[in-house]
């Protein structure tokens, strides 16, 4: 056929023309021996030679002679040059120079659930990119081999955030099929049914407002198993895409390794951190979520993140660790807040500090947070009662809690820092009254002056009495919610680590007080309460390195002295009274016995001298004689007899709460018949409100 085309050609002149005539000779008596390279050569000088403008031969008018000869060239590769051939006819990098063709295909590669798995081939493409460059252009190496580490880069991205997408829709369904048995949809749904038995125009109503709610286990139900829901969709899509990741475990590309599945492991991560951020408050709201709530929503995610592990082998229990550990800590490794640092900063600055203006009461009963009044703007017991705070110490973990627990701690030290200001104005007269609390002129007096309003009023209260009083009791608040929060770490990791709880309570039981004062900080850690608040006492220790370690201790004793004979002043106050029913008082004045034994502890503590029973002694006796004292000065009045219960009581729960005294100490200086009858009196008094 060669021949034939050759004879047909009339332009060329002598020279064109014998060398087509030997390429179709030597062709046609082709054999082992002949030198392939040499009938290539002969196709290569003849193309030279008609490419001079001197040459009356056009091959682009001869365009079948172009093929002819090219299809035999591509034959005699094909018989000596095969390796040669296989990788010309596989090489790819021409891609190098149509990015947008690249970009365009793999794109659409991933739009398709079908042909997704194969989307990391375009990755391997950018491997052929070094066979694009040649010695006689070296100064495209650098440029063609940037290139195409940044295509392969870009399109590992674009796998792995394809992938996370498809997790997050699958996460939202997720949550959506979990809130379908949460507490609170089941009340509501029993709300309904309610509402439904009864009937009537008040209730069709009612039930018009409320959205019609979703029954769990609809998602299961099909009238068709060939018709594939929108969650297997999001399921079959996503094992595509994960079967491409796993095909590969690492690719070779310009002398640089990459490993999918640490893109995919790193891209994960950071979308489980971002989905968690984006569900702590609802609706952009500036209140977080309740605890058991944003608990529900991370079981939900991890359960999703399982099924991804059985998809590619990922190593997810060192995901969860390295994403809920760094939760722990005030700031995650991008140095972001983290759910420790938010709800710390909810707790601190805005339940408790409510609690502080008097618009909640700590339950001593519930055991939570309680609403007084109608100025809050959630419900205090939805974030502080047990559960939620088991969920809470199940989110933050152990560090989390003990860093909101030393940010209480700090808060607590500053309130002491305070009381002693006062303390150091009224010294002469807390003096006055620890050496002569037995005369009651001398008393008088020490009370007036105390409860006397300063002329440079420039606090929120009124005289000194009322301001030892609510620091104190803003400190017992405090307490009252960090043991709460340490009695829910501890049931959590009883759950958790029941060999490691019990093996520690046991050596923890076995030790004498220096010995658990000594362990204190790892109590607390795990939830256990020592003796002594040892944080509490660091933190006093940090705070006074400037004074004399003498009159420290001097004020220390001064400062329960002016606790103790301020106490009277509650008998005057109408929020001072009792609620046996909440086991509070509705200005917390409840929690000041917490707040006086957990001090006087640190406090003494902290001054090693071995007595505190003593100083818990004096502290009794004073505030049990300027009680009895008090009550002698009322002559009856009806409203001051009523908040005197408060105060028997208040003692009562001082004795019983103080591991250094008994009820024997409190019944030599004050008669037990007055507490029970206070707590008759007290009981009697709700009643009658009701």
């Amino acid at each position: 056929m060669t021949r034939e085309l050759v004879d047909m050609i009339n332009d060329l002149n002598e020279d064109e023309a014998v060398i087509l005539l030997d390429f179709a000779s030597s062709i046609s008596s082709i054999n082992s021996d002949t030198d392939l390279r040499a009938l290539r050569l002969d196709w290569f000088r003849f193309q030279a030679r008609t490419s001079m403008t001197r040459s009356t031969f056009s091959l682009s008018k001869n365009r079948k002679l172009a093929i002819v000869m090219n299809t035999n060239v591509f034959h005699l590769k094909m018989i000596d040059l095969q390796d040669e051939m296989l990788k010309e006819t596989s090489d790819l990098s021409v891609y190098c120079f149509y990015l947008k063709m690249l970009e365009r295909q793999w794109k659409s590669c991933l739009t398709l659930p079908s042909q997704s798995r194969f989307a990391l081939s375009f990755a391997r493409i950018c491997g052929h990119f070094s066979t694009a460059l040649h010695d006689m252009c070296p100064e495209e190496k650098n440029h063609i081999l940037e290139k195409s580490l940044a295509i392969c880069n870009t399109i590992l991205d674009d796998v792995c955030q394809s992938i996370t997408d498809v997790m997050g829709a699958l996460c939202e369904f997720e949550l959506r099929l979990a809130e379908q048995t949460s507490p609170s949809t089941i009340a509501a749904q029993i709300v309904s049914q309610i509402l439904r038995s009864k009937g009537g125009k008040n209730a069709t109503a009612l039930l018009g407002m409320q959205k019609e709610p979703i029954q769990a286990g609809e998602e299961s139900y099909r009238a068709d198993r060939q018709i594939l829901t929108y969650p297997d969709k999001l399921l079959t899509t996503l094992i595509e895409l994960c079967s491409g990741i796993s095909q590969y475990r690492q690719l070779f590309i310009s002398d640089h390794l990459f490993a999918p599945r640490e893109y995919l492991s790193q891209h994960i991560e950071n979308k489980f951190v971002e989905l968690i951020f984006a569900m702590i408050t609802d609706n952009g709201s500036s209140i977080p979520r309740r605890p058991s709530e944003l608990l529900m929503i991370i079981q939900s995610y991890m359960s999703v993140l399982q099924n991804i592990d059985a998809l590619v082998p990922l190593d997810v229990t060192r995901l969860f660790n390295s994403v809920l550990l760094q939760q722990t800590q005030p700031l995650d490794s991008r140095n972001k807040e983290t759910m420790t640092s938010i709800y710390t900063k909810w707790y601190l600055e805005v339940v408790l500090r409510r609690a502080s203006a008097g618009h909640m009461l700590w339950s001593e009963h519930l055991q939570a947070m309680v609403s007084n009044g109608e100025a809050n703007d959630f419900a205090p017991e939805q974030y502080t009662d047990p559960r939620e705070l088991r969920c809470l110490s199940q989110i933050i973990g152990p560090y989390g809690v003990k860093y909101l627990a030393e940010r209480l701690t700090w808060h607590v030290a500053s309130q002491i820092g305070e009381l002693n200001k006062i303390v150091v104005a009224n010294r002469e007269l807390l003096h006055i009254a620890r050496t002569q609390f037995d005369c009651n002129e001398r008393m008088k007096e020490v009370m007036q002056a105390l409860s006397h309003d300063p002329k440079d009023k420039k606090g929120a209260w009124s005289s000194s009495a009322d301001a030892i009083l609510q620091r104190t009791s803003i400190i017992g608040q405090i307490f009252s919610f960090r043991d709460a929060l340490h009695m829910a770490l501890e049931q959590v990791l009883l759950r958790r680590l029941p060999f490691l709880m019990s093996s520690f309570a046991n050596l923890f039981s076995s030790m004498d007080d220096t010995g658990r004062a000594a362990l204190g900080e790892l109590g607390a850690a795990m939830g256990l309460q020592g003796p002594v608040d040892i944080a509490l006492s660091n933190a006093v220790r940090a705070q006074s390195q400037q004074m004399n370690p003498d009159e420290h201790y001097q004020l220390s004793c001064l400062l329960l002295v002016a606790i103790a004979i301020s106490l009277p002043k509650l008998a005057f106050l109408e929020s001072a009274t009792y609620k046996p029913s909440l086991k509070a008082s509705l200005n917390n004045m409840h929690c000041i016995p917490l707040a006086v034994n957990t001090v006087a502890g640190a406090l003494f503590h902290f001054h090693a001298r071995g007595d505190i029973h003593l100083r818990m002694k004096e502290f009794l006796a004073l505030a049990s004689s300027s009680v009895l004292r008090a009550a002698q000065e009322q002559d009856g009045r009806q409203d001051i007899v009523n908040n005197q219960s408060t105060l028997y009581v208040l003692l009562e729960q001082f004795v019983n709460k103080c591991r250094w005294l008994s009820m024997d100490v409190l019944e030599a200086c004050f008669p037990y018949s007055l507490v029970r009858t206070a707590y008759q009196h007290c009981y009697q008094q709700e009643a009658d409100a009701f």
